[in-house]
């Protein structure tokens, strides 16, 4: 019976009890907002393309509307394969009149909060702050971390010079002070926010949840440009960064954001991509980050092996959420693997997936987090010019170890791995097996996978005498990279999840890479970690200054 207990402890930590919710905001963001929400107009999700693969059971069901008050139009056939082969990383035209707007939307995961979340909405502003490419920093009107942090110690706050404070108010950059920044006009934004849609209501589904975070952005999106009052268009760019079941929460609004506004070509490329939101907002997918979320589920995956059949019980005993993660239904599958999510999540600029290695995190292993596995040959490189499948992206993207990175020089960061991109028309080469499908096709979206050794950021922790076993390797996957250039991702499997590891700790890794904040034990507990979060801020703001 331990292990079922166990089995059940790490399900209930990522799923809940069904609570059938409809498609809506979270009262506490959009309390102001009741009379616009109503009367915007309903918009049904209809396919976008019907020859995108074949549909699941859970897409041919009616989903909920998006309120969205949007010209609607369907892409042709040809525009839509043209942009699933090739996306540009820059952009040819960013339009006029102001410098762009860049979102960033942090989402937090199973029974979270946004202000979970909290250190890392102040590490992003904080880094956008310190960046000198932005004129403006700011938390989004509607964000409940932006309001409230102004009352909460703030350690980062505390230790910089210039007076500012990461509450709600705007960062106006001292040296950009007069717009002028290197010699160059400098009028763009940084727009912070943390999705309170789904506080309290994590267990009806990853469906739901994603309909709710999609409405949510477009909503914080219409609100910030309205403040504005400017008649010309907008560029804005979407970034987002999912932690846990955030992550998947994420992936599907992004795939109902493309299916819901009208993708444009008119800049004279299909290379480029853009939406169009009430008739004068452009729309770009720029930066997508996930911490630890498990994008191939929980099934087979559990920080230790259970019987399928008591993964199904568990999974049906624990709510919609459970069914999903536990690939009762075939809804992760269809995310990893359908045109419908992957064709959306290509189109940003950069993919980024933060994983625990080494055991160190109950909820949400290594292998998922990292969409690892043992029977694919899916190849993962160690330098981000590697010359297979080195395309513009990957090139003008600078390298996390030229970077100042805390969490590197604490030795939390031990790899930085890059998957090519490969054209979504070839098919994936497999056994056949389920995950190993799954695994390849979202490899071959292109990624930056960071691999973090949680293990001396745990209180818990302690190092293993090396006399007791000789063949203990400190850190496998660093024994990887110094003798391989490239390696697969069944190598990186076995590497993760390697018993000969010299250091031990109690796998609470899951909270700590990115400084979770509930209460003054946890946040203690979990302070470890914020090397990891301000690493993770410092590259991101990199990435979406590059746009």
């Amino acid at each position: 019976m331990a292990p079922l207990r166990l089995a059940f402890l790490t399900a209930t930590m990522m799923t809940g009890p069904k609570n059938a919710v409809e498609t809506r905001l979270s009262k506490n963001v959009l309390a102001d907002n009741d009379n616009m929400m109503q009367s915007a107009a309903a918009v049904t999700i209809k396919p976008m393309d019907s020859s995108s693969g074949k549909e699941t059971d859970a897409f041919k069901e009616a989903t909920p509307s998006l309120a969205a008050s949007t010209t609607i139009a369907s892409m042709s056939s040809s525009a839509s394969a043209s942009t699933s082969d090739h996306i540009d990383s820059t952009p040819s035209n960013k339009g006029g009149g102001s410098g762009p707007i860049h979102f960033c939307f942090i989402v937090h995961g199973h029974q979270g909060k946004p202000t979970d979340l909290s250190y890392l909405h102040r590490a992003i502003k904080d880094k956008a702050n310190q960046h000198g490419g932005f004129a403006t920093t700011k938390s989004s009107e509607m964000c409940i971390v932006g309001r409230n942090s102004s009352s909460r110690n703030d350690d980062m706050a505390a230790s910089r010079n210039d007076g500012n404070r990461a509450n709600g108010e705007e960062y106006i950059n001292q040296a950009s002070a007069e717009g002028i920044i290197n010699g160059e006009s400098k009028s763009s934004t940084v727009v912070v926010h943390n999705a309170a849609c789904n506080e309290g209501i994590t267990h009806d589904g990853v469906e739901k949840g994603g309909l709710r975070l999609a409405n949510e952005m477009l909503e914080v999106i219409r609100g910030e440009i309205e403040q504005r009052a400017q008649n010309h268009e907008q560029d804005v760019t979407i970034s987002i960064v999912g932690n846990s079941l955030g992550g998947l929460y994420a992936r599907f609004a992004v795939a109902k954001i493309d299916e819901l506004l009208f993708a444009s070509d008119e800049d004279g490329t299909k290379d480029v991509p853009h939406y169009i939101l009430d008739d004068n907002i452009r729309l770009h997918f720029n930066v997508f980050c996930s911490t630890v979320s498990p994008h191939l589920g929980c099934a087979d995956r559990t920080y230790f092996p259970i019987p399928r059949f008591a993964e199904i019980g568990i999974a049906k005993g624990l709510g919609e959420t459970g069914r999903d993660l536990f690939r009762v239904n075939d809804l992760i599958k269809t995310m990893a693997t359908s045109p419908r999510f992957t064709r959306p999540l290509a189109l940003f600029r950069k993919r980024i997936a933060y994983a625990n290695a080494y055991g160190t995190d109950f909820v949400v292993p290594g292998s998922t987090a990292a969409f690892l596995d043992g029977n694919s040959d899916s190849m993962h490189y160690f330098d981000a010019d590697f010359e297979s499948g080195r395309d513009e992206e990957t090139q003008s993207m600078p390298q996390t170890a030229d970077r100042v990175c805390p969490a590197s020089e604490k030795g939390l960061f031990v790899a930085t791995c890059y998957t090519p991109r490969i054209s979504l028309g070839n098919p994936v080469e497999s056994s056949g097996n389920e995950l190993e499908v799954m695994s390849k096709t979202l490899d071959s979206l292109g990624w930056t996978k960071v691999f973090v050794d949680i293990r001396e950021a745990i209180p818990i922790s302690t190092k293993l005498p090396r006399i007791s076993n000789p063949s203990l390797i400190a850190c496998p996957i660093r024994k990887l990279s110094s003798n391989r250039k490239a390696v697969t991702s069944k190598d990186l499997y076995s590497a993760i999840s390697s018993g000969k590891s010299s250091r031990i700790s109690l796998p609470f890794g899951h909270n700590a890479i990115c400084a979770f904040e509930r209460g003054s034990f946890r946040t203690a507990f979990n302070k470890g970690g914020r090397p990891v979060a301000d690493s993770l801020a410092i590259n991101l703001v990199e990435d979406i200054s590059m746009w």
